[in-house]
């Protein structure tokens, strides 16, 4: 086995386990969520949130790390069109998690998962983390398809679909920032 082949199970491996683990999550919260269960869904949230910082986050910098190498050792030019929408998507993605997610996640025990603002705030959370999702998804289509300026066009729609679904996930938020709701005051 080259060290080409090392870093690309590597950076796979890393890219199924942040991808599925993000994909699973938002099918299970959506699960969760539709059950009505407050606690159950405050739970979850909370695990969510562990399992983020500890799976994650590690998982998405070996992804890069292991990238970085296959860039270096198989010689790949950084001008690259696909390799330079992945890096821009993912730093997209990842200053949404670091100026978006993060904040809003870190207000939930402040709030109360289990409050009316709380699930409001974790409904939220899980609105922004479908838009990073789709950009995940995005990631992976430029590393699989890798199209060049002669095919530009390809990243152009892409794009249009990255900006089509983040306005499709975000339309049922309109009406108000996507900060974390004032905390309701209980009965």
């Amino acid at each position: 086995m080259s060290w080409y082949e090392f870093l690309l199970f590597v950076h796979i491996s890393a890219a199924a386990i942040w991808l599925g683990g993000a994909f699973t999550f938002q099918m299970y919260g959506t699960v969760v969520r539709r059950g009505g269960d407050t606690d159950e869904m405050a739970r979850f949230a909370g695990r969510a949130g562990v399992l983020g910082e500890r799976m994650f986050v590690p998982a998405s910098l070996v992804v890069v790390l292991a990238g970085v190498g296959l860039m270096i050792e198989g010689s790949w030019d950084w001008g690259q069109l696909w390799v330079i929408f992945a890096l821009v998507t993912f730093a997209a993605s990842f200053v949404t998690g670091l100026l978006v997610i993060s904040p809003m996640a870190k207000r939930l025990p402040e709030v109360g998962p289990g409050t009316p603002a709380g699930q409001e705030l974790i409904r939220r959370i899980f609105t922004v983390l479908r838009i990073d999702l789709a950009y995940m998804y995005a990631i992976v289509f430029a590393m699989a398809v890798k199209p060049t300026t002669d095919d530009g066009w390809t990243i152009l729609v892409a794009a249009a679909v990255l900006v089509a679904l983040t306005a499709i996930f975000l339309s049922p938020l309109r009406g108000g920032a996507l900060e974390a709701p004032a905390a309701v005051p209980a009965d």
